[in-house]
């Protein structure tokens, strides 16, 4: 269903192709299911879902190249126990590594083996083109108390970087849009958005967010 020039697509990012024009987005975002052992990881309390291989997301971003418009930044969020191999080669298909950022959680455990994380990088890579500087200033790290949703994103950082990295009209992909908070940011950015989430109860709930901005 489509909410205001938003739209949270039932089919996985293997089928985004189809979808989107070549050349059309001018931001892509990756929030990708990570799977750190074979079969099904836990998210939310009560909620299953299914979790990807870092070839299989690998894939997903490589694909997703030719729908985004020459110098188009990509967005990937990533954890640090496997940022060496989802950086492994300093590329990911057109895709080409730049810069990176990180995200704070305040308060909270956290959880983690050699120690508690209460960080997450964010990646950003650009396609070959010209790309001009930010619109805003923005900043490479952002604090935030921690989400009640498993590793939901902040709305805030969200829409400076919707600002940041596109005008007005553009379109913003989403290869794993969950919850969708950057769905919610586009709406609140008058950006456009399609992003991909098969999950029935988490496409639901991200149809809901955008439906009241």
């Amino acid at each position: 269903p489509a909410t205001h020039g938003i739209t949270i697509a039932a089919h996985g990012a293997e089928h985004l192709a189809a979808h989107i024009e070549p050349g059309s987005a001018a931001l892509v975002e990756a929030d990708p299911p990570w799977s750190y052992r074979r079969g099904i990881g836990v998210a939310d309390p009560g909620l299953i879902y299914d979790c990807l291989s870092i070839a299989d997301i690998r894939s997903h971003i490589a694909a997703a190249a030719p729908l985004a418009a020459p110098g188009s930044r990509l967005a990937l969020w990533t954890t640090w126990p496997i940022l060496a191999k989802i950086m492994e080669g300093g590329s990911i298909g057109r895709w080409r590594y730049v810069t990176g950022g990180s995200w704070h959680k305040l308060g909270g455990l956290g959880v983690g083996h050699h120690w508690r994380g209460h960080s997450e990088p964010l990646l950003v890579y650009r396609l070959p083109g010209a790309a001009g500087r930010p619109r805003e200033t923005i900043r490479n790290a952002h604090a935030t108390p921690d989400p009640i949703a498993h590793s939901e994103k902040p709305i805030e950082w969200l829409r400076q970087i919707v600002r940041a990295w596109t005008d007005p009209g553009d379109l913003v992909v989403s290869l794993y849009a969950g919850r969708a908070p950057l769905a919610e940011a586009c709406a609140i950015e008058e950006r456009r958005f399609y992003g991909c989430e098969p999950d029935p109860v988490r496409r639901e709930h991200a149809i809901d967010r955008v439906r009241t901005v």
